[in-house]
């Protein structure tokens, strides 16, 4: 070993026996302290707000003047380089019209997970993936956020309140939609408490966990794109999208339903109890992380479902199954599987086919 070099110690993940445990012994705690008669609900927690909530008003004007920022940068990125490069690729008229959207996303996730993995894995100036306890080591809610992590922050806070208004008037409406939208909004309220309550150690972790999940999502979506050129089929996209959508899947499960539960939540909340820890909002924000987790197995059954149709034969390659005219799709390629198979179809349904 080289002088001077750090020695990383991995800390030991727990089962999901031990986090369930955890979890329980938590909210009992947590319920034992909300029947504390020394507390005074609501007023006390109006008075919390006020003693431990550190967002001044620079950084929210910050986060509006980026978040509009965003949209004008989507605009023109759109406009003066994604839409041409569709046009020069000879992509179909419906892939040219939704290339941009998953572009965007993805040099945006792309620049911000490979952030995020610098300052949390590669900077040696943390230990928060490795060794998670230590997001409570030394936490003190007057402690001022290192500024490489607050950086961060701003720029996440921003983005999220940008897709808030992306999801309702740009991107396309997809069938979990609603859910997204309600995605973006606990997001926002998350990573914005987190930066106020001086939580942002767990709070970065929790990004780290999840964007990398966007990228590879999105990767996914722009192959699946860029394999009709001109009318003919590129096989090499075709063979990357079904091999990135196998590599999601597998990091969805990972990342989202293995490391997030048990690095973060058991961190957010066991690790709480053992070192008797009692900080302001923690039962708020760990329920809007649960809310989160259960977002997360959402997806992961959508997933699934996609998984389910190729292996039933409903469909033979990789596609958004959230998008409405891919799904509009599925049911005319099984309709006309059905009559081919001799089930009775009438004129009209078969000027549908």
């Amino acid at each position: 070993m080289a002088l001077g070099e750090t020695v990383v110690e991995w800390e030991r993940v727990p089962s999901y026996f031990e986090f369930i445990v955890g979890i329980f012994r938590y909210v009992v705690e947590s319920f034992n302290q909300l029947n504390d008669p020394d507390y005074d609900f609501p007023r006390g927690t109006w008075r919390d707000m006020k003693n431990y909530w550190h967002f001044n008003t620079s950084c929210i004007l910050t986060i509006l003047l980026m978040a509009v920022a965003w949209t004008v940068v989507r605009h023109f990125s759109t406009e003066w380089i994604f839409k041409p490069v569709g046009k020069l690729f000879a992509l179909s008229p419906h892939n040219q019209m939704k290339m941009p959207e998953s572009a965007w996303k993805f040099v945006y996730s792309s620049c911000v997970w490979t952030s995020t993995v610098y300052i949390v894995c590669l900077s040696g100036r943390y230990q928060f993936f490795h060794r998670p306890s230590t997001v409570w080591d030394n936490w003190h809610i007057d402690e001022p956020v290192p500024i490489d992590i607050y950086i961060l922050y701003i720029v996440q806070c921003s983005f999220y309140l940008h897709s808030v208004y992306a999801t309702l008037f740009l991107d396309t409406w997809r069938k979990d939609s609603i859910v997204l939208l309600i995605h973006h909004v606990i997001t926002l309220v998350l990573v914005s408490s987190s930066l106020a309550l001086r939580y942002q150690n767990i709070g970065i972790l929790v990004l780290l966990l999840h964007d990398i999940c966007d990228v590879q999502l999105e990767f996914t979506k722009l192959n699946v794109y860029f394999k009709i050129q001109g009318g003919r089929l590129q096989k090499h996209h075709e063979h990357v999208a079904n091999l990135s959508f196998c590599i999601f899947a597998l990091t969805w499960f990972v990342s989202r339903l293995y490391w997030f539960p048990l690095k973060v939540l058991y961190v957010s909340s066991q690790n709480l109890v053992d070192r008797k820890l009692s900080i302001p909002f923690a039962t708020f924000l760990n329920l809007l992380l649960w809310v989160l987790l259960a977002m997360n197995i959402y997806w992961f059954m959508l997933i699934l479902g996609f998984l389910f149709k190729v292996a039933t034969g409903q469909m033979q390659e990789v596609d958004d199954t959230r998008e409405y005219d891919v799904l509009e799709k599925i049911e005319k390629r099984t309709h006309y599987s059905s009559l081919q198979n001799g089930t009775y179809c009438s004129y009209e349904e078969i000027l549908g086919c």
